[in-house]
């Protein structure tokens, strides 16, 4: 057997590590065959002619495939079984999945979030909004799914179920709603940006490389957050039912929020 650093067992990367190892395997044991009927050594003459060998067998991936098919089933069922569970927070995040690594951001090197923001996310959510507040909108979204709920779904592309759910105005509104009450809490906003981002760093769960949530993110992510609060704070009837809401006062310190990000976010496209 080849040694190796094995990830653990049972996951999604230890199966397929098996996979191509078996593979690697397959190619070690021609060349110990080869090298014993000559002499012990294997030229490289040699060792092209056992990897040609191998590029002639048809059948040589297939165990590998199969387990990637199989993987990628079972991926395609979880979404489809979830879609209708933790809506709210599904919700929520699309605000800022186009930021998120894997999607048009690109991989954490060229600036797209990291996924890890996640968990520390919907705590600063939980922290800023408050519970009470939070479930009675979790309890209104399970509603609207209900119904507008109809057989189709659960073959419906989730991305697309929700990019779609997320821009009814019955949803957009509850959303707005609850980004409007986290942006309140950025009334002084440098001090409250600079504790956002302690806060995330401090509890992301970090895999082998440490990714760090940096005050670009921050800006960036703010901006995608309350994009929609911009947009209702320009449109006099529906900052008007804002007003009524929340408050003047506390529809006066939102303007004055989305100010401060927009400041920064012309500073970074310089």
């Amino acid at each position: 057997m080849i040694a190796a650093n094995k990830p653990p067992r049972d996951s999604f990367k230890q199966r397929h590590h098996v996979a191509a190892f078996t593979v690697l395997e397959q190619f070690a044991q021609g060349l110990v065959h080869v090298a014993r009927n000559h002499g012990g050594s294997v030229t490289e003459e040699q060792i092209l002619k056992s990897l040609n060998s191998l590029r002639d067998n048809e059948d040589l991936f297939d165990t590998a495939w199969a387990i990637l098919e199989s993987d990628l089933e079972a991926i395609k069922t979880r979404e489809h079984a979830a879609l209708r569970h933790d809506p709210f927070g599904r919700l929520l995040v699309s605000r800022f999945d186009h930021l998120l690594e894997g999607n048009t951001a690109g991989d954490v090197e060229h600036g797209a979030l990291s996924r890890t923001i996640l968990q520390p996310f919907f705590k600063v959510i939980r922290m800023m909004v408050g519970m009470d507040m939070l479930q009675e909108i979790d309890r209104e979204i399970h509603e609207i799914i209900e119904a507008h709920a109809n057989e189709d779904d659960e073959l419906r592309n989730p991305a697309e179920y929700w990019d779609h759910m997320a821009k009814t105005q019955e949803v957009r509104s509850r959303i707005n709603l609850v980004f409007a009450r986290m942006a309140l809490h950025f009334s002084n906003y440098e001090h409250r940006k600079k504790w956002l981002i302690q806060l995330v760093n401090d509890n992301m769960v970090h895999g082998e490389e440490r990714w760090e949530f940096t005050e670009t993110h921050c800006i960036r992510l703010l901006d995608a957050l309350f994009s929609d609060v911009r947009k209702t704070l320009a449109v006099p009837e529906l900052s008007a039912e804002l007003v009524a809401r929340m408050g003047r006062e506390n529809v006066a310190t939102l303007r004055e929020v989305v100010k401060c990000i927009d400041a920064d976010v012309a500073k970074l496209s310089k």
